[in-house]
């Protein structure tokens, strides 16, 4: 499988999991499906990786990266941290932007006529509840994806432990 035109070539079977796994961890499942779970509950707990562990999209994952050797999942973990970093920051930084712009906005306009919001209609509780809204969403899918991508880079951290562990034992077993 050859990357698209205009891409960065990066090894196929690679880049082929990467996107098996970001399907698996699809900010959507986050959304509509781990909120409606009995793992949900497991949230208030100080024991996340067994959590985890049991979890269907986890074990599947797990699969998916036990066909890659490891130069490859080097790779991966490394792509897998800079996604989640990347994340983070559009997170961070659109949900700043998101608030301080808009809110410094309103207090300014306020200040230089008291009565420009009133005249554009926007003295109405729910003109401003529907933008209050339209912000929270926004956030929230933002701060979801963020999530998801710091998942993947948990799970491939976790994998290359694995291989760590295995390769310890296969060690001090042939000694």
């Amino acid at each position: 499988m050859s990357e698209p035109r205009g891409y960065i070539a990066n090894d196929p079977v690679v880049m082929d999991v990467w996107k098996r796994l970001t399907k698996l961890f699809a900010v959507w499942r986050l959304i509509v499906i781990a909120s409606f779970t009995r793992r949900v509950l497991y949230q208030f707990t100080n024991d996340q990786m067994s959590t985890l562990m049991r979890s269907g999209h986890w074990k599947i994952a797990l699969g998916l990266l036990g066909g890659l050797n490891d130069p490859q999942l080097d790779f991966l973990a490394e792509w897998s941290r800079l996604n989640a970093a990347r994340s983070e920051r559009i997170f961070r930084t659109t949900t700043l932007i998101l608030v301080s712009i808009p809110v410094a906005a309103v207090f300014g306009v306020s200040e230089m006529d008291p009565e420009f919001w009133q005249r554009i209609g926007f003295a109405r509780p729910e003109s401003l509840m529907v933008i209050i809204g339209l912000w929270l969403l926004v956030s929230g899918i933002l701060m979801a994806a963020a999530w998801r991508s710091r998942d993947l880079a948990d799970l491939i951290a976790l994998e290359q432990a694995r291989r760590k562990l295995r390769s310890s034992k296969l060690a001090s077993a042939t000694q």
